[in-house]
């Protein structure tokens, strides 16, 4: 009895499908989504892969400053020929002039973000691309490559790891050949 309010039992009748859907109706029904669905997935995979690439060479690039940062003008090697105005370092330091401290004709200071990135970007390629390197008095002019520079800069940093305190220098810096990373030139 159905008034005694017990549980109620319902049946359940099985449903029959009179024209079931052919598999290439349902594909079709779901084409447009699914498609839409690829390319957002898609476009979060190029996203994650143009910040990946941001930040190695953000990498790469923090690494050849800190080289360049260690190598030139050290006082504590200025009585050796290696280290003062003359040799790799010499070159190192009209290269930091050329990139850091530009000017124009009237003497005022340059602050090209491009030309920066530029120029570490070729050092690290090390590009044979030739650029004229001039002292700050304007009496020594060096034309140099990009592929010059990098085997200076490469040189220095590694002397100066040979002389460094065993085990304190910057490991980062170096893959354990002498070279630092993956670039061309070793970074």
């Amino acid at each position: 009895n159905p008034n005694r309010g017990g549980p109620q039992q319902h049946q359940q009748q099985p449903v029959t499908i009179v024209d079931p859907p052919k598999i290439e109706d349902v594909c079709r029904a779901l084409a447009s989504k699914a498609m839409e669905e690829m390319d957002s997935a898609h476009a979060v995979v190029d996203g994650m892969e143009e910040v990946l690439g941001m930040e190695f060479e953000s990498g790469r690039a923090l690494r050849i400053l800190l080289k360049m940062g260690c190598v030139n003008e050290r006082p504590e090697f200025g009585v050796d020929r290696r280290w003062s105005e003359t040799g790799d370092c010499y070159v190192l330091k009209l290269f930091r002039d050329y990139v850091f401290h530009q000017a124009d004709a009237a003497g005022r200071p340059v602050l090209d973000l491009g030309h920066l990135v530029t120029s570490l970007n070729k050092l690290d390629a090390s590009d044979e691309e030739r650029i004229v390197l001039t002292s700050r008095d304007g009496k020594s002019i060096m034309v140099v490559s990009f592929a010059d520079v990098a085997r200076c800069l490469q040189n220095a940093y590694a002397e100066l790891c040979n002389a460094s305190v065993p085990h304190q220098h910057m490991q980062l810096l170096d893959d354990g050949g002498g070279n630092a990373g993956g670039g061309a030139m070793g970074y």
